[in-house]
């Protein structure tokens, strides 16, 4: 893994310096952000801890990782205006700040004699007796057949309009 810095700009405002950078990975899958941290702080000459990657991508079918990191002169510039999600992902896993597991009573499981499990018993259906419908003819129907067979009065058909 080779990286290289593409162009480095100056933020007076911002108290810090933002870096575009290229990492050649040849023949292996797109380095760990954790890598990539330790090289570039190494090649800009800085410490770690004021360095912070925001992107690091690699396009489609091609073995180069292109990428943007910020420098910061302090610690608390870099806190003060980074987000926290970026902080935490930059930082080792053993390093990140964890919350102290939970420590639930185990004697209270063991007080619990275990449950039987019974096979559940299906209710019986109820079977009802369903008849068919019966076809009946109403007078509407009827009437209707009554209707398609007459022409109407004041139709355009051929009489006299």
């Amino acid at each position: 893994m080779k990286v290289e810095v593409v162009e480095k700009v100056e933020n007076p405002m911002l108290k810090r310096a933002e870096i575009k950078f290229k990492v050649d990975h040849a023949g292996a899958p797109t380095p760990k952000r954790l890598e990539v941290h330790a090289q570039l702080a190494a090649l800009l000459g800085m410490a770690e801890e004021l360095l912070v990657i925001d992107k690091l991508a690699s396009t489609h079918g091609r073995q180069v990782a292109s990428g943007i990191a910020r420098t910061y002169s302090s610690r608390e510039q870099l806190e003060e205006i980074e987000p926290k999600y970026l902080l935490k992902r930059g930082m080792l896993k053993e390093a990140k700040p964890e919350k102290p597991p939970e420590e639930k009573p185990k004697a209270e499981k063991a007080e619990k004699p275990p449950k039987e499990i019974k096979p559940k018993e299906k209710p019986e259906a109820k079977l009802e007796k369903v008849e068919p419908k019966k076809e009946v003819k109403t007078e509407e129907k009827a009437k209707e057949g009554e209707v398609k067979e007459k022409p109407k009065e004041g139709s355009k058909g051929g009489e006299g309009n």
